[in-house]
């Protein structure tokens, strides 16, 4: 499959740009700023998805690309793709509120494995609602962790979906410390605490494989997506927490053309 040639330079943005501008509080999104190019761009109005391609050159590909991001994760073609290697280790209890959404990063060391090639995890974050549709429905909450590939700007997501059902304690202790404000970030008050990401992945560990995009501007074609089909579970209260700060930072669905989704065979 074809890569965009943007994606060379974009690994320095990574750690924000696949997390989605969205409204501060407000149910209409005012514009935000993407760090980089100065552009500003949002959710709604002049500035929602719709146009983000108008209001810079470097932001054509959301319009003309052929593999962009999200998609409605519909049936997929059944291949040995391998299991998902997931080595992550515990997270420093840190979380920004970068103005796209809760965000923690992650000190260097943990590692996906996929399809033989290794990738480093930089980041995960939230969106509300999910950003991906799985045969058609739509989650209340997704959660991205996102790595740097191997060369090329190359970036691995592996996306997991949240379902209402029983409170998350992992999920609880980002919940707990996100600030409200755009561009704050809070730490426990705990020096020593950490959130271990494996404890936001489901049981099962099926997924449906493509390459897309980043889903905000630029709208790069630099990801190698695997989306977890089973999902995990968080309070209905949990979502509400992220929703009263974000009330939609999922950018709208966009065709598969003719790239090909695969899921995983066992």
């Amino acid at each position: 499959m074809r890569r965009n040639a943007l994606a060379a330079g974009l690994l320095l943005a990574a750690t924000s740009a696949l997390a989605p501008h969205a409204p501060s509080r407000a149910q209409q999104a005012p514009a935000e700023r993407r760090p980089g190019d100065g552009t500003e761009w949002g959710y709604a109005g002049p500035s929602g998805p719709e146009h983000w391609a108008e209001l810079s050159a470097n932001h054509k590909v959301c319009a003309e690309g052929a593999q962009e991001s999200p998609i409605d994760l519909r049936g997929g073609v059944p291949a040995k793709l391998g299991d998902l290697r997931i080595e992550w280790r515990p997270v420093p209890l840190r979380v920004a509120n970068t103005g796209h959404s809760i965000q923690v990063d992650a000190p260097p060391g943990g590692r996906l494995v996929m399809e033989g090639r290794t990738y480093e995890l930089l980041q995960f974050h939230l969106h509300h609602p999910s950003e991906h549709l799985l045969d058609g429905r739509r989650f209340p909450m997704e959660i991205h962790f996102v790595h740097s590939g191997p060369g090329n700007g190359v970036l691995g997501v592996v996306a997991v979906f949240v379902e209402h059902g029983a409170p998350n304690e992992a999920l609880e202790a980002v919940l707990a410390n996100m600030p409200a404000e755009p561009g704050a970030s809070r730490e426990a008050a705990d020096a020593r605490a950490t959130v271990q990401p494996h404890r936001l992945l489901p049981a099962g560990r099926d997924f449906l494989r493509y390459e897309g995009s980043l889903t905000t501007p630029p709208c790069s074609e630099n990801v190698d997506w695997a989306v977890l089909t089973q999902p995990i579970q968080a309070s209905p209260a949990q979502v509400d927490a992220l929703a009263r700060l974000y009330p939609s930072n999922a950018r709208p669905l966009r065709p598969l053309h003719r790239r090909s989704l695969l899921r995983s065979e066992r």
